[in-house]
């Protein structure tokens, strides 16, 4: 059965037509309904206000977070894919490129979407000054994690001029992205590196959250377009996690993620420029895997010293839930595969982490604490017994001519990966782990 949204923005009339499962609006106090919070009010509006289309995406964006929060996938028959109806405001411009938008959201989080959209006011209320009397050459998507890092350094180091723009729902993430951009404003100087940290927020009962990289873009957008036209989006990730290799046979699909899968930022690019935005999203790491993102930086000191304070794990918040002292879980695939990029450095500590799990053999065989220690080992095997089998895993395109175009890139990126997991497990692996590879 579906399950049917409604966003309200603000200065709507229109109540929410009835049987709706829910409606969500931006105004506290306005009308029934859940209330996504947001600072939005600090998305620049000088020197240029951003156009309609790019807050009418945002808007899109907005709803289609929300609905992903909102409805638990365990509430589908196959406890993953979901049938979601958003009911959207938006600009007449933009109604025809509907489909499109709800095709790349399939691919993205492997619901199926329906947009019905109606013509409403789309203002935001975006109305901070840019309060410098530089222009950033490129906005980059700053989460807090590694290689947004490393992505920020090499352009700063290179003499670019930045806006770094971050997205963050929870206090400790929000810690995070202020205190390294703080370091890197502190190195670079004001006069080089703007932050831009934009708060939304809304509870919900799901946290896969497929769909958060596209409110982050939406976002940078957002803030790219008070600028010149055509000013980069930089979301900078590396060409691992861009592919994310189905480890096993049951991560197929969705369940690895596509937040910056070459097909996704593609198709994403296509539809700005349909709709008339001229932003090219870029990642310029998409050829690298994670441990050459930082082993390249262009800044390695500055690097070894925040990367302690950047955050990669997938449940950072954890601690909270045990009853402990704020840390990286350890045991989650992103905090795995940090470890296996620091590893070449020199970088990596088992005890930087609230769980080592290469410390005791019972982590190999917990139910959850070693499922992606599990997970990354049986890969590995995998791919140094018969790499085809997991070649023939990933998704390249939904055309042969794609496919052509991505796979030597993709095997570049596969080969040097495992390469960077099998001297981690080597140089880290006690004897039950390498016995599990043998």
């Amino acid at each position: 059965m579906a399950y049917h949204l409604y966003l309200q923005t603000p200065g709507e009339k229109r109540r929410p037509p009835k049987g709706l499962d829910a409606a969500v609006h931006l105004t506290p106090g306005g009308p029934e309904g859940l209330v996504l919070h947001h600072n939005l009010e600090r998305v620049y509006a000088t020197p240029r206000q951003p156009a309609a289309a790019a807050q009418a995406f945002l808007l899109a964006a907005l709803a289609v977070w929300a609905g992903d929060k909102l409805l638990p996938r365990r509430a589908a028959a196959d406890a993953w894919a979901r049938e979601l109806v958003l009911h959207l405001p938006t600009t007449s411009p933009w109604s025809p490129l509907a489909p499109r938008l709800a095709a790349l959201l399939g691919f993205l989080t492997g619901d199926t979407w329906t947009l019905k959209l109606r013509e409403a006011p789309v203002d935001l209320g975006f109305k901070a000054p840019w309060p410098h009397p530089w222009l950033p050459e490129a906005v980059v998507l700053f989460s807090g994690g590694l290689d947004s890092l490393a992505g920020a350094l090499d352009l700063l180091a290179a003499g670019k001029r930045l806006l770094l723009v971050s997205h963050y729902d929870y206090g400790q993430l929000a810690g995070t992205q202020q205190t390294l951009a703080a370091a890197l404003i502190r190195r670079f100087g004001p006069e080089q590196v703007s932050h831009l940290p934009l708060r939304v927020q809304l509870e919900g009962p799901e946290l896969t959250l497929r769909s958060r990289s596209l409110l982050y873009l939406a976002l940078g957008l957002a803030a790219a377009q008070a600028f010149a036209p055509g000013t980069p989006l930089i979301m900078p990730e590396n060409g691992w996690i861009s592919l994310n290799p189905p480890l096993t046979l049951n991560r197929l699909g969705t369940y690895s993620t596509r937040t910056t899968h070459p097909h996704f930022l593609a198709g994403l690019t296509s539809l700005w420029q349909a709709m008339g935005l001229k932003q090219p999203v870029l990642n310029p790491y998409e050829g690298l895997p994670k441990g050459e993102v930082l082993a390249r930086c262009r800044d390695r000191a500055l690097l070894q010293e925040l990367a302690p304070l950047s955050v990669s794990c997938a449940r950072p918040v954890a601690s909270r839930w045990r009853r402990q002292a704020p840390g990286a879980c350890g045991c989650c695939y992103p905090c795995l595969l940090r470890r296996a990029a620091l590893n070449p450095l020199g970088w990596d500590r088992g005890k930087d982490y609230l769980v080592d799990v290469l410390a005791a053999p019972e982590h190999l065989s917990h139910p959850t604490r070693g499922r992606d220690l599990r997970a990354l080992l049986l890969a590995l095997k995998t791919w140094q017994e018969a790499p085809r089998e997991l070649e023939a895993r990933l998704w390249l395109g939904e055309t042969a001519q794609e496919a052509a175009q991505l796979y030597p890139r993709a095997r570049t990126v596969l080969t040097a990966g495992f390469r960077e997991l099998a001297q981690f497990f080597a140089d880290k692996g006690p004897e039950w782990v390498k016995n599990y590879l043998a």
